[in-house]
């Protein structure tokens, strides 16, 4: 019933920003983000600068206000970079070379303990006492949980925190089958190629050891580890950009989206940068439109929060530093939704929850995808884990309504193996590019969707947790 209450009138009410939503736009703002003057938007480089400067640009053309530190658009983040050069890693004094070692940005040291078996690091596989011991878990969650609650529980700064709590020193995570299949070995040790970057105000606990999958059947037969890490460490700042299109009321709406992506990849290979087009210039060219869409409301009853994000692709430092030092009283914010991972690869007929049901915000979605046409449809790939991978997570951790709706792919199999065929090809690659073949209809369809959705909250009750 509160479903229906919510949808009536719905598109009459949203029809000028609806229609102020434009196909040529979305495509513009990514092909101008994913060029590679940009050299990938890493955070903290000139290009992503420039990608400030953009999207400031943008918004402020459409007449938002900044909502940053001191008055202006910008919250710099303070970042630290630490790289682990010169350390190893043995077990049972067996060398493992292949391993990724993540420092904590503490000192230089040697570590070396038994080996305990924690399963997945949730709270009932963990020993009680650790004191001294080398953690060994399971990347991921189990798959018997629903799969919004396994992205929760696939989180690694929950299983540290839990584990530190224990007494553990260091942790080792084994590569499962399935996460060796949709996040190749190559694919982890490029990620990792800088070493790991931190938020400077919360550092992790202890390293973090990750095994390839023939590494991690050692492992497990293991009964200890020793850990010669070395550190160097490099401080620097990356920025959000804030932006508040103000209402009657100081109640928030937020839309988020992370303007980051991996830079150069590969120095002095032939086509070196990750553009991050699809992941996310999609997302940021989707909020700007949003943004447009929402100017042309002349009476708005809550106020629209818009944030580009950055260092996603790093931690989600981004978003969780807004959340420690928030420019907008939390109390005010009612709702995030955030846009990460557009793939335009064909009309939407299918909505992915992906964290809504968590809330009443669900009831929002629903009425806006209803009155659109558009299905509610289970997740198709929930090993992905994709809601604890993307800043929504953080604004839940705070107590905020999250969600990152997702285009499902409808029992389309051309859209199905489209998604494969960027993942396997695309995705974190330097063919991730810009592309006049992708369904920037879609595109807009898609912003639409996630437009109507903070239309039914400007005016609706506010979401509760369930």
């Amino acid at each position: 019933m509160l479903t229906l209450l919510l949808a009536a009138g719905l598109i009459g009410r949203a029809q000028p920003a609806l229609d102020a939503v434009s196909p040529a736009a979305i495509s513009a703002h990514v092909r101008f983000l994913s060029d590679d003057l940009l050299e990938g938007r890493y955070s903290g480089s000139r290009g992503h600068a420039i990608a400030e400067r953009y999207v400031i640009a943008q918004l402020s053309a459409l007449g938002l206000q900044p909502a940053g530190e001191g008055g202006g658009w910008l919250q710099q983040v303070a970042l630290r970079q630490v790289a682990t050069a010169g350390s190893s890693f043995e077990i049972d004094k067996l060398a493992l070379a292949d391993a990724i070692i993540a420092g904590d940005g503490g000192t230089a040291r040697d570590i070396e303990g038994a080996l305990q078996f924690a399963g997945y690091g949730l709270p009932g596989d963990i020993p009680s006492d650790m004191r001294g011991k080398i953690a060994v878990v399971l990347s991921g969650a189990p798959e018997s949980l629903p799969p919004t609650q396994r992205a929760i529980a696939s989180s690694n700064g929950a299983k540290l925190e839990r584990l530190q709590k224990a007494g553990a020193v260091a942790e080792i995570v084994l590569t499962t089958e399935e996460l060796d299949k949709r996040r190749p070995w190559a694919m982890a040790k490029r990620n990792f190629r800088d070493g790991e970057t931190f938020a400077a105000d919360a550092l992790p606990p202890m390293p973090v050891v990750l095994a390839s999958l023939p590494d991690s059947a050692r492992i497990k037969t293991a009964t200890r580890a020793r850990l010669h890490l070395v550190q160097q460490v490099r401080a620097y700042d990356s920025a959000n950009v804030i932006a508040l299109l103000p209402g009657a009321s100081p109640e928030t709406i937020v839309y988020s989206a992370h303007l980051d992506h991996h830079g150069i990849c590969e120095p002095g290979a032939k086509d070196p940068i990750c553009n991050g087009a699809i992941d996310n210039a999609t997302g940021i060219a989707e909020m700007v439109e949003i943004a447009h869409g929402f100017s042309r409301l002349p009476d708005r009853q809550r106020s629209i929060l818009f944030i580009a994000v950055t260092a996603e692709e790093l931690g989600l430092h981004g978003s969780a530093w807004f959340a420690r030092h928030p420019t907008v009283p939390k109390e005010r914010l009612i709702a995030d939704l955030n846009l990460d991972q557009l793939l335009p690869s064909g009309p939407v007929r299918e909505l992915v929850l992906r964290g809504a049901e968590l809330s009443t915000l669900e009831d929002h979605v629903r009425a806006a995808a209803g009155e659109l046409g558009i299905a509610i449809g289970p997740d198709p790939v929930p090993e992905q884990n994709f809601y604890a991978r993307s800043d929504q997570f953080n604004f839940a951790k705070i107590g905020v309504p999250s969600a990152c709706l997702w285009q499902g792919f409808g029992g389309d199999p051309k859209q199905e193996a489209a998604f494969k065929d960027f993942r396997a090809h695309r995705y974190h690659q330097p063919s991730d590019e810009w592309l006049p073949g992708y369904d920037w209809d879609a595109a807009a369809q898609m912003a639409r969707v996630e437009l109507l959705v903070g239309v039914s909250l400007l005016t609706g009750p506010r979401p509760q947790w369930r």
